[in-house]
């Protein structure tokens, strides 16, 4: 939301833009309850999102976060995020970026990720559960078609609703009508081709005309391109059968129909057809169902057990007979060899794996999601009590080397002090002067008495060579 009296003023639109201007624009965050960058990025360690975590009082970030002056002297907003639809070189799937927007909004909101058995159903040993797969707020891997991978789970909302209670007066007001100026046309719109400095369409008027006039048509223009791709520049209707969407692989081409400017539903091709390198099929015109659903069976992942080497199967498609986990096995296994012909089939970077606890690289290998970050590992490899009592183990059994190198370390600093002592002024009138540093006043005496016989020029070059001499 954006308080009424700064609508006109817009953030840049680009990621290079919005470089040039993040000043300007840390002031205007200031009247939005949040602000969001989507990128094409691929972030380390499987990262989708970032946001900054919202609480009720005393944090920095989430919505409603009003700009702090920071030690470089700069005012910024941490009302915010980012989101990437790129996950090891491989574009996400369209419903796991609408997760992941979710899951960093629920941060913003004040939710952590969810924890405990009743707030991770996916983690459960009981199928049924399991079968209806963890919420929005989970910390690691999502498919996006799990019952509950579209839902906050009740953990998330006690903490939303804390934030919710506490900040909903600052920044929150109803909305009463639509924004103009936004490029989508909304109630009471007839076209919204931006403002003066973005507007490049001749059919529509910009959001800073007057008030009757601004995101509506100009006298005589049928449509504007703003309200879809079946408006020509001209501001008119294409033709039937003009092509306004391209073929994708579960749905058809769309066609314009020459009575309205918004691209009509293109024509789903078969369902169980294959798409995405063979490792999905397409139901309903999107590519959502595994390639197990092709053969009558359930998808599952081959997740990795305590003494049992499976690395090399984690990415793999796994199939397995409708609700019994124990016939889960790789589409390359001799169980499956009549559908797959043996044939192994691999997930595409990018997919969950291991039981939705890492993603699959590149090179097939699965890479955990470590859901603290590199600050918490970073603690936990300090403070681990482990490591302590492990080091503890090694001096008691090896306490002969420990007393070898602490003999050692002693011997190095008194000689280090011995030698260094003869040269260290000292304040005692009864000690002998300190002793120069070996050859370096013949160094500068000679220096000093052979630039007097030279030309100038010669005697800076001869000075570099001595001053470089010296320092060597």
């Amino acid at each position: 939301m954006v308080s009424p009296s700064h609508k006109k003023r817009q953030c840049p639109s680009t990621l290079t833009a919005f470089e040039h201007h993040v000043s300007q624009c840390n002031t205007i965050l200031l009247f939005f309850w949040e602000s969001y960058v989507f990128s094409d990025r691929d972030f380390d360690d499987g990262v989708l999102g970032l946001a900054w975590v919202g609480a009720p009082s005393g944090s920095s970030g989430g919505i409603c976060e009003k700009s702090k002056l920071y030690s470089d002297g700069k005012r910024k907003s941490l009302n915010t995020g980012i989101i990437t639809v790129q996950n090891y070189a491989s574009h996400v799937p369209p419903k796991v970026s609408h997760i992941t927007f979710a899951h960093e909004v629920g941060h913003n909101f004040g939710s952590p990720h969810d924890s405990g058995i009743e707030c991770t159903p996916g983690e459960s040993k009981l199928q049924d559960k399991k079968e209806r797969g963890n919420y929005i707020m989970y910390a690691r891997a999502t498919s996006g078609d799990k019952l509950n991978n579209n839902k906050f789970s009740i953990c998330s909302i006690r903490n939303i609703s804390a934030v919710l209670t506490k900040k909903r007066d600052d920044c929150f007001v109803e909305s009463g009508q639509p924004i103009c100026g936004n490029g989508l046309v909304e109630e009471g719109e007839e076209c919204d081709c931006g403002y003066s400095d973005q507007c490049k369409d001749v059919c529509c008027y910009s959001a800073n005309e007057g008030e009757g006039k601004k995101c509506k048509l100009k006298p005589g223009k049928i449509c504007s391109p703003s309200q879809g791709p079946c408006c020509t520049a001209e501001c008119a209707f294409k033709g039937p059968n003009d092509k306004c969407r391209v073929e994708s692989e579960c749905a058809q081409e769309g066609k314009c129909n020459g009575a309205t400017a918004l691209c009509p539903t293109s024509e789903p091709k078969p369902n169980h057809t294959s798409c995405h390198s063979e490792t999905q099929v397409c139901l309903n015109g999107v590519c959502s169902g595994s390639i197990c659903e092709k053969y009558g069976l359930e998808v599952c992942t081959c997740a990795s057990e305590e003494g049992k080497d499976e690395a090399a199967e984690l990415c793999h498609v796994c199939c397995m007979e409708k609700m019994n986990p124990s016939t889960c096995s790789s589409s390359g296994s001799e169980k499956w060899a009549m559908f797959f012909n043996k044939k192994v089939t691999t997930l595409q970077p990018g997919s969950p794996c291991n039981d939705f606890k890492g993603y699959c690289d590149v090179f097939m290998r699965c890479r955990l999601v470590d859901a603290d970050g590199p600050l918490a590992r970073l603690k936990k490899a300090i403070f681990n009590a482990e490591l302590y009592e492990n080091i503890a183990e090694w001096i008691v059994a090896h306490w002969w080397a420990v007393l070898l190198m602490g003999i050692a370390l002693i011997m190095l600093m008194a000689g280090f002090i011995k030698i260094c002592s003869v040269h260290t002024p000292s304040s005692n009138p009864k000690l002998p002067p300190p002793k120069p540093l070996p050859g370096t006043v013949q160094h500068i005496s000679l220096y000093l008495h052979v630039r007097s016989h030279l030309p100038t020029v010669y005697q800076e070059i001869y000075m570099l060579i001595r001053v470089q001499r010296i320092l060597c």
